[in-house]
């Protein structure tokens, strides 16, 4: 299998505006953008919500009156502040009341007894990756994505995306059942192509909400993510195994950081060199889930951690996955090597004693806690060792004399 590089754009930090939900407007979207832009974010993700239907794909018209256009003028207006713009989108799903389901029943996935194969998530119907039609269509919605509403990324979402059944349906005229099955990552290659050949730095991230990824669609993304994960620990351990899977030249975003363990935990993204991101709602009180707002005290926190992720880009370095044992080291040890400097980050709920310093070279290095500007001294390679005392984290580096 063969992986294409991320385009440098993929490891920028991403603010998403999912923190309004399903009923977002266009206009909460733009009001947030100036503290976007302070905060130092390059992409704005346009969630779900935005759709008429799965499946169809046509536009909200009481946010989107004019269609098209309107589509295309919230990009636009996205692109004229220096941001990136994603758009969040299911392929392969359409609603039972959609019209596509009910118009062209011939793409639809039907099992052996002539059923429908839901899609119980979001209680849709699962179209066909193995039928030409639905391959056009979804060739068509790429284009209108990409090209004519001129976003520079899509945000693929969906636990169906990584597994299909055997398709019965007569009109497809299959020559086994089973092509579906093995059609499913071709079906992901062409989206992943037909972005890249309208932006050749397009980014096309893959979120399987919650779910272990389809290990043969990884070389049909350039970001995996942590896919909805249940507090820090996942984002650590996700990333790490999908770092040996996919490697360092794809990005991995640890999701949004309201996800992580306080809210707040930027840390565990950080320190594993995943890509930071968010779903704040500003200003205060500008969306129904208050608990996304980004109050004043927290802006500050969210200051604090983008301007160091932008600092050190650890996200681009080279994950050592192999110098730290995820089940027998104590504290848990995460090491990064980046321009010559080694970064390791120690968890634990608490934490006093020796840490070692694996994977240096034969040389002296001054250590330091990066975060908080504290001078740790000096080790000499191939592995040293500091006595430390943290709670949750503590991030080193180790740089050469």
């Amino acid at each position: 299998m063969k992986f294409q590089p991320a385009p440098a754009s993929a490891f920028e930090p991403i603010w998403c505006a999912w923190g309004y939900g399903r009923t977002f407007t266009p206009s909460q979207v733009l009001s947030a953008l100036p503290v976007v832009k302070k905060l130092g974010f390059t992409w704005v993700g346009v969630d779900d919500g935005w759709q008429s239907s799965d499946g169809d794909w046509g536009l909200v018209k009481t946010k989107f009156p004019n269609g098209d256009a309107d589509m295309r003028a919230l990009v636009d207006q996205i692109h004229s502040q220096g941001f990136r713009a994603q758009l969040w989108w299911a392929p392969l799903t359409a609603k039972p009341d959609s019209e596509l389901a009910k118009n062209h029943p011939e793409e639809l996935l039907l099992n052996a007894d002539g059923s429908k194969q839901k899609i119980s998530y979001w209680n849709d119907w699962y179209l066909c990756p193995a039928n030409a039609a639905v391959i056009e269509h979804h060739r068509q919605l790429v284009i209108k994505m990409m090209r004519d509403w001129n976003y520079d990324g899509l945000k693929l979402d969906g636990q169906h995306m990584n597994g299909v059944p055997p398709c019965f349906n007569p009109a497809h005229h299959h020559a086994r059942p089973e092509e579906s099955v093995e059609d499913l990552a071709k079906f992901f290659q062409m989206i992943y192509d037909t972005a890249r050949s309208i932006k050749p730095d397009a980014l096309v991230e893959w979120c399987p909400c919650g779910t272990a990824f389809n290990f043969y669609n990884l070389p049909n993304l350039n970001m995996s993510v942590a896919s909805d994960p249940h507090g820090s620990w996942q984002v650590r351990t996700k990333g790490k195994s999908l770092k040996a899977l996919h490697g360092d030249t794809t990005a991995y975003f640890g999701d949004h950081v309201e996800l992580s363990d306080g809210r707040q935990d930027f840390a565990s993204t950080l320190g594993i060199g995943g890509v930071v991101g968010t779903q704040f709602t500003w200003p205060v009180g500008s969306a129904r889930r208050a608990n996304y707002d980004l109050t004043p005290e927290k802006e500050e926190v969210w200051q604090k951690w983008i301007s160091l992720y932008k600092a050190k880009m650890l996200s681009q370095g080279e994950y050592r996955g192999d110098l730290y044992d995820i089940g027998f080291d104590r504290p848990e040890t995460h090491a990064i090597r980046k321009a010559g400097s080694m970064y390791y980050a120690f968890y634990a709920t608490e934490f006093q004693g020796k840490v070692e310093l694996r994977g240096l070279d034969r040389r002296t290095y001054t250590v330091s806690d990066y975060e908080n500007g504290r001078d740790l001294g000096t080790v000499r390679g191939p592995a040293g060792s500091v006595d430390v005392q943290f709670a949750k984290h503590l991030l080193i580096e180790a740089k050469p004399q």
